[in-house]
């Protein structure tokens, strides 16, 4: 082969390659991962932390009879059409009957506790009275000690007995009262699981009453918050999802009354309670709440990104880390970041070492992405 040849020989090798090689390539190029993204932004430009939670009475009573048997009678309220038996949503007053269940079995055994007084009465009398002559005797040696003690004896047995039929008459009349449930308190009736007839046993349900002129905003909350609140803190409530929360009717100021001293075994959160009047009863019981509790003013802004965008560092088994877009560009690189977190935030945590401010954190799709690999922001 001469020297002239060589140029055309590459020539036609290099348009042989050429486009076996090309297409491998374009077979090749990886698709872009989608993904959703959030930036890294200062905690104090976040606000509030927000909790999600339930409205419940401030006094909430569970009533029960005592004493077993069938719903004889349920408190009755007058309608445009007649009557009808208590339900939800009634207003009662303190002290009213609510309820009653057949009481002929506990009269009679009062009726017959009471006849038994009265027959231990009779004995402790003549008992009495024979202890008296069998003093006079003894005093005149005409009995022995021994006969003197069998009357005192008796005397004292007579007495006792006395004293045990009174506390059996005691508690039949108990008994009887127990036929009756009253109201402990001016209320609203929040159920009535019986109804006429129900045969119920004691301790059982029967009607639940609440006083709903204070209402309580229940939430639970970390122990981080937990830590910064006190009973008086100040609250806002919102009635309704937090998908409503910008209606400023249901806006509502309060403040914690109470916060559990131990954690929930399920949730390991702390319930708290912040108090609500409600004289004008518009809160009602189980009602969807959500609670902002405002953050204290902090000399140093710390970055806070969304739970959701934490994974487990691949480098460090005991770390965290998350992924980060490069610059500003829809379709570009995804970049493992090792992080140092601070404390949970609502439904954020805090970062204090790893991002910087603005950077586009990965909240949806990051267990797809690897470091380096391409990813497209989806809207």
């Amino acid at each position: 082969m001469n020297h002239a040849s060589i140029p055309a020989y590459v020539a036609l090798l290099a348009s042989a390659l050429l486009p076996g090689c090309s297409q491998p390539a374009a077979a090749s190029e990886p698709t872009p991962i989608p993904v959703k993204i959030e930036r890294a932004a200062v905690r104090d430009a976040l606000g509030p932390s927000r909790y999600s939670g339930s409205l419940e009475p401030a006094v909430r009573v569970d009533l029960a009879f005592r004493v077993g048997g069938y719903v004889s009678e349920l408190a009755q309220v007058k309608t445009p059409t007649g009557s009808r038996p208590i339900d939800k949503g009634d207003f009662v007053k303190k002290g009213a009957v609510l309820a009653r269940i057949r009481g002929g079995e506990y009269a009679e055994k009062a009726k017959t506790a009471s006849a038994q007084v009265g027959e231990a009465h009779a004995e402790q009398v003549l008992a009495d009275l024979e202890l008296e002559r069998a003093e006079r005797l003894f005093r005149g040696k005409a009995i022995t000690r021994a006969e003197y003690d069998s009357k005192l004896a008796r005397a004292e047995a007579m007495k006792a007995e006395l004293e045990a039929a009174r506390s059996r008459a005691g508690e039949a009349q108990v008994a009887v009262g127990d036929t009756m449930l009253r109201a402990p308190l001016d209320g609203v009736i929040l159920s009535r699981p019986a109804e006429l007839g129900t045969l119920v046993t004691p301790g059982q349900v029967v009607v639940v009453v609440a006083d709903t002129r204070t209402m309580k905003a229940v939430f639970g909350a970390p122990q981080v918050l937990v830590e910064k609140l006190a009973v008086g803190a100040p609250v806002s409530v919102f009635v309704g999802p937090e998908s409503e929360a910008r209606t400023p009717d249901r806006l509502l100021e309060a403040r914690v009354t109470r916060i559990a001293p131990a954690a929930d075994n399920s949730g390991r959160v702390f319930s708290v309670e912040a108090a609500l009047p409600n004289e004008d009863g518009r809160l009602r019981a189980g009602a969807v709440v959500s609670v902002r509790v405002p953050e204290p003013e902090r000399a140093d802004a710390e970055l806070v990104v969304p739970l959701r965008s934490i994974i487990r560092s691949p480098t460090d088994t005991h770390g965290f880390a998350a992924f980060v877009l490069e610059g500003d560009a829809d379709r570009t690189r995804a970049h493992l970041r090792n992080l140092d977190l601070g404390e949970v935030v609502g439904n954020g945590v805090t970062v204090t070492r790893g991002l910087t401010q603005n950077d586009r954190v990965v909240t949806l799709g990051a267990t797809l992405l690897s470091d380096g690999a391409e990813a497209v922001v989806i809207r």
